[in-house]
């Protein structure tokens, strides 16, 4: 199963995912999915690249910290798709600055809670047309 469906899982085994720790793969798998940079990702929720590469090398699982973070972009990245029509719109979207955000990219949002908060509020007032 790709981690990416773990967005369709109840909530108990996303949480159960995290405690676990994600895979290395999971963040090729969003970077493939979305076509964002890894460097990016990387830098938009707070990972130290050499830690990344590290995990990466060794096939190790990311934290729960981590996996948490990871999984706020899996999360926002199905939101999304109900607007967008395709992972290159969400990534388009995910890397403009939006005025709703104080000009920050969603992507840039995604490192702490409060933000993702931010973002996801974001996303529901665009699916369901209400003015921000």
């Amino acid at each position: 199963m790709s981690v990416l469906a773990l967005a369709d899982r109840p909530v108990t085994e996303q949480i159960a995912a995290i405690e676990r720790g994600l895979p290395a793969s999971t963040l090729r798998q969003i970077v493939e999915a979305l076509g964002v940079s890894q460097k990016a990702v990387i830098e938009a929720l707070g990972f130290a690249p050499r830690t990344v590469a590290l995990r990466s090398s060794r096939r190790q699982a990311f934290s729960s910290s981590e996996s948490e973070r990871l999984l706020r972009l899996i999360r926002l990245r199905k939101a999304a798709r109900e607007i967008f029509a395709s992972d290159e719109s969400v990534a388009a979207w995910l890397t403009a600055p939006d005025p709703a955000l104080d000009g920050r990219t969603p992507l840039a949002m995604l490192s702490t809670d409060l933000g993702a908060a931010r973002v996801d509020h974001l996303l529901k007032a665009m699916i369901h047309g209400i003015p921000l």
